[in-house]
């Protein structure tokens, strides 16, 4: 167990990156608890985070407003969700964009949506980069500044581990919900 923490905090921050590229939450708050133990550096967590994020959501934007019929395929079970997260795109913009970043699940469909929606580009890299930076802080900085709480909760779980795939299932489940119920209308 030892070794596997000691290659991620070696590794940390190049896995912190190419994990932001697809999202990256989950990552940007182990960095954050890693960093309040004094294993990593909070501000270059952030950092990395941010660029990671940044540059991810700027691919899938590109991949939705230039290579649309290319990616259409391996979405043809999720054409209800890109459908709404286009329409969406086009009413709520710049607010949706800034939003998306906290919500697990959107972070993929909704880039790919306003490039579908032909979003304008310089005003989708400004906001996606607002947005990225917004996101990269608060989640790293709440991290740091719980860790040893968050700490305390882990090794309480660890007691119990038929706790956290409950915890899971039912997180999945409340996602699930979610996009089913929205993406009918």
């Amino acid at each position: 167990m030892q070794d596997m923490v000691d290659t991620l905090i070696q590794y940390g921050y190049i896995v912190l990156f190419f994990y932001s590229l697809g999202g990256g939450m989950v990552g940007i708050l182990a960095a954050g608890i890693l960093c309040s133990q004094g294993k990593m550096e909070i501000g270059l967590c952030i950092f990395l985070a941010f660029l990671g994020n940044t540059l991810g959501s700027t691919l899938l934007f590109i991949l939705g407003k230039y290579y649309k019929k290319d990616i259409m395929p391996y979405f043809k079970n999720h054409r209800r969700k890109l459908a709404l997260a286009t329409m969406k795109i086009k009413q709520y913009g710049m607010i949706l964009l800034i939003v998306q970043k906290f919500i697990y699940g959107l972070k993929t469909f909704i880039p790919i949506a306003a490039g579908i929606a032909k979003y304008n580009f310089t005003k989708f890299a400004f906001i996606n980069a607002f947005a990225s930076l917004i996101w990269s802080i608060i989640l790293g900085l709440a991290a740091y500044i719980f860790g040893h709480i968050i700490e305390e909760i882990f090794t309480q779980l660890g007691e119990y581990p038929y706790i956290t795939p409950l915890f899971l299932l039912a997180l999945a489940g409340i996602i699930w919900f979610y996009l089913a119920k929205f993406s009918k209308k």
